[in-house]
Formats: structure tokens, sequence, C-alpha cells
């Protein structure tokens, strides 16, 4: 406890030193303020194109607000990750009594929890979410949540420097928010699970069903086990890649 105490407040000092760290935080809920345009884009479709966007509300919404705010916060904990490893961070926690994987997982767990929180109230930032729905997705969130270690893992151990991570950061940012939608668009149950395979799959297709009225929870259920085993495998790998 003593250790995590130390960790924490030295995250507490480095976000406000760090503006750009302080900058990404708020980026769920800048998400947020967008979908408070989406009436009024919807009704212009409606009337200039004669095109209606309301049954694609979930899938943005889900895009935004789902989705977002894991790989802002995964961007992070890789950032932060690799930066501790220039730092030689990690090499001085290998002389502590701390188990090599614990700084990881810290870090990991912080970020699931402020993703979580981040979700349920970007979504009710929007507008857009009535309350029951906002309730539903409370478990979404949590899958979510789990998302965002299992990006910002992947984008560490691919990256070998910040300036790495940074390009890795864009090719994982462009997969995030173009494949696991690809499903709400040209395919119909169950073929929608071939795309289970990508990680934020699971909280996207969660999130369509809860917002639509339908039976979300296998799909929380899933993600919430394929998210923490990957992310599980994902620690390790990080662990010893950024000994």
């Amino acid at each position: 406890m003593g250790a995590i105490a130390a960790f924490a407040r030295n995250d507490l000092r480095t976000v406000r030193r760090d503006t750009l760290l302080g900058v990404v935080l708020v980026g769920p809920f800048l998400y947020a303020a967008t979908m408070w345009f989406l009436p009024a884009v919807t009704d212009h479709a409606r009337t200039q194109w004669a095109f209606d966007l309301a049954p694609y509300h979930s899938v943005i919404l889900s895009a935004f607000c789902v989705l977002g705010p894991p790989l802002l916060m995964g961007a992070v904990l890789a950032l932060q990750l690799l930066d501790d490893s220039d730092q030689h961070t990690l090499t001085a926690l290998r002389v502590t009594p701390l188990p090599p994987g614990a700084y990881p997982t810290y870090r990991a767990t912080v970020t699931a929890v402020l993703t979580a929180v981040s979700v349920v109230a970007s979504l009710a930032l929007t507008g857009q979410v009535d309350a029951p729905t906002v309730a539903l997705s409370v478990p979404v969130a949590l899958v979510a949540g789990l998302l965002a270690p299992v990006l910002g893992f992947v984008m560490a151990s691919l990256g070998r420097t910040k300036i790495e991570g940074l390009a890795v950061m864009r090719v994982v940012g462009l997969a995030v928010f173009t494949l696991p939608l690809i499903p709400f668009f040209v395919l119909e149950q169950p073929w929608q699970l071939a795309f289970g395979v990508l990680p934020p799959y699971w909280p996207a297709r969660a999130f369509w069903s809860a917002h639509d009225g339908g039976t979300y929870w296998p799909y929380v259920a899933g993600g919430l086990l394929y998210n923490g085993a990957l992310a599980l495998v994902l620690l390790r790998v990080v662990t010893r890649r950024l000994r």
C-alpha cells in the first residue's frame, strides 16, 4: 500500500506538471461535447439529403464515448510506460522488494478505473443518452475500462521509445475507430461475432444492444473475459519487454 500511495503521489505531480496529460484526461468530455451537435447534424442530413441519421446514433455514440476514452487513456498508459523505461524508472524498481509486475499492474488498474468512469460520464454528458441507458452502460464501461490497458500495453510493446509509441498510436487509433464498427453496417448476427477477435468490438457491440433495448449481457460477459485475459497476457509481455 505504501508503494501504491507513492506511485499515486508521483502521478498527481506528473499530471499537474504535464499539460499534455491534462488535456488528454479531459479528452473524453470533449468527445461528449461534440455529441451536443448530433441532433442538429441529424436534422440537416434529413432536410438537405433526405437521409435519416437517427438509426446510426448508437454507432456514432459508441465511436466517440465508448471507444474514444479507452483509446486516449490507453495512449497515456503507453506513453507513461515508455517514458518510465527511457528514464530507467523500471530498472530502479527492480532493486526494491516489489514484484516486477507490480508497477505495470498499478498503471493498468488506474487506467481501467479512470476509463470506466470517463465512459459513463461522457455518455451522461452527451445529452443523447437517457438515464436508464446510462445506467445500463455501467457494465459496458467496465469492458471499455479493460480495453484501455489492452490498447496501452499493445502500444508500449510495439514501440521502443516515445517517438515510436506515437507512431504506433496513430495506427492503433485508426484501427479502433474503424474496424470494430464495420459489422454494424455490413453484417447481421451471428456473423458479427467474427469481429470478436478485435478487443474494441465487445464494448461497442454491448453498447449498441443497450442503446437499442436489446440483450447486451452476452457481449458484456464476453468482453470482460476476452479483454481481461488479453490484459493479463499483455501485462506479462510488457513486464518482460520494459525491464
